[in-house]
């Protein structure tokens, strides 16, 4: 049965964080849910991509499955009805698909072009799959191919010029409503990857006092101390809202950590002055609930929007080097899946010329008599010599219409006509171990590699 290779989810593109914070996966989930969607989805090769701003499956499936039907699937998984992605979901396949992951590794598909941490956030859900058995030929090359896309794109432009990263943004939104943060005291809840990517930013940023509210003692006083800040522990977090100016909020709650019945008595007690929360968790740590008291003005990462376009804008010429590189190597992975496509049929076709010489020569050779050994040998020559000659052109051909085209035609359409006309199977097996190119790059030493908070 032939295989396609897709791509298929949700992102900050089409889908509100409303949608992506409920089809979220925990690092902790991945595998048994991996596992399960592929049993239900027939998927012999297969990966779940879970960020803050996107939820996405890379794998291969047969041709006559749907995409749609494959995050369907996910939704039932996580308790999501189907029908909420409707108008929210993107599906593609292909060499489309592999655009669409070449430009998601090198951070040309994140809120925040150029932001570092997506691609350890890939190669981490790629070794996952990959422990998991779920990576096989198509995956094991698109992956590798998409690493060294992402390599190229961080060492030949300046897409990434400046660290962009949602907390960078999260900062510059702050620093955009009170202009100075010098006299700013700002909350950091949480202490993980984006959580001190924050608080490092708001130090940068000149911010008065940086206070980390942290369940984990010993995580958050870490912090504080890089920071030059102070620590206070979890159940302080109420007196710190009343007295701070910016809250920055990016824990690994599953549930709001901040809501209006907690802001109610604390708004009373800060007698209108304003309080500014950015929100730049998924799942999100603060209800929109709270929007409803006076004074309270919250941002999530949707909102971010606005700065993030000013960004791109101001990168757009890098941009476009990298989109360049993007289709170079997509190119690249569209020849190697032709040439992957034809070689089965090729080798049929072989088989099918050399079955009709030894049948002819099984038929003629009682009818010539008596032959001597050399004699017979130069029959059987010719017969094999003039199979090679017909079939030379057409292979040599569909092999060059694999590589660039032929006259209009690429190598499947050629590919096609020649399983007609001479009634070969298609879709042949052609399963071969995976080439562990990705693997090596997986393991190489990346700074974004780390576990960072979902980001991207």
């Amino acid at each position: 049965m032939s295989s396609e290779l897709f791509a298929v989810g949700i992102n900050h593109k089409g889908a509100p964080v409303e949608l992506r914070e409920r089809l979220a996966v925990d690092d902790d989930q991945l595998t048994g849910l991996l596992r399960a969607l592929r049993e239900r989805a027939g998927l012999p090769e297969a990966m779940i991509v879970s960020t803050c701003n996107r939820v996405e499956i890379y794998g291969v499936a047969p041709k006559a499955e749907l995409a749609r039907g494959v995050l369907e699937i996910l939704a039932s998984l996580r308790s999501l009805d189907p029908r909420h992605l409707q108008e929210h979901f993107f599906a593609r396949a292909h060499v489309d698909a592999a655009r669409h992951i070449f430009r998601v590794a090198a951070s040309l598909e994140s809120l925040v072009v150029g932001e570092p941490q997506i691609l350890g956030q890939v190669k981490a859900a790629f070794s996952r799959a990959r422990e998991d058995g779920a990576v096989g030929p198509v995956l094991d090359r698109c992956m590798s191919l998409a690493f060294k896309c992402a390599k190229r794109v961080r060492n030949e432009t300046d897409v990434a010029r400046g660290g962009a990263s949602v907390p960078s943004v999260a900062v510059d939104l702050a620093r955009s409503i009170f202009g100075d943060l010098a006299g700013t005291s700002v909350a950091v809840l949480g202490a993980g990857e984006m959580a001190e990517q924050a608080a490092l930013h708001l130090q940068a940023a000149g911010a008065a006092e940086i206070v980390v509210v942290n369940r984990s003692r010993e995580r958050g006083q870490g912090l504080a101390a890089k920071v030059e800040g102070r620590y206070e522990p979890w159940d302080r977090l109420e007196p710190q809202l009343r007295r701070v100016d910016i809250v920055i909020a990016s824990t690994a709650a599953h549930d709001p950590v901040i809501n209006r019945r907690m802001l109610k008595p604390v708004m009373r007690s800060r007698r209108h002055r304003p309080l500014f929360l950015v929100d730049i968790a998924v799942p999100r740590d603060v209800d929109v609930d709270v929007t409803r008291l006076d004074d309270v003005f919250l941002y999530n990462v949707d909102d971010l929007q606005g700065i993030v376009n000013d960004n791109l804008r101001s990168r757009r010429g890098e941009a476009d080097k990298a989109d360049a590189l993007v289709e170079q190597e997509v190119a690249t992975f569209g020849q190697w899946l032709r040439s992957r496509a034809i070689g089965p049929l090729m080798g049929q076709l072989q088989a099918h010329g050399r079955g009709v010489a030894e049948a002819e020569l099984a038929r003629v050779m009682p009818k010539l008599g008596t032959l001597t050994p050399a004699q017979q040998q130069l029959v059987e020559q010719l017969g094999r010599q003039i199979v090679q000659k017909l079939l030379h052109k057409p292979m040599a051909n569909l092999r060059r219409a694999s590589a660039e085209g032929v006259d209009g035609f690429d190598g499947v359409m050629l590919a096609e006509a020649l399983a007609v006309l001479f009634e070969l199977e298609t879709g042949a097996s052609t399963a071969d171990e995976p080439e562990d190119e990705a693997a090596a790059d997986v393991q190489e030493s990346d700074p974004s590699a780390s576990g960072a908070r979902r980001t991207a």
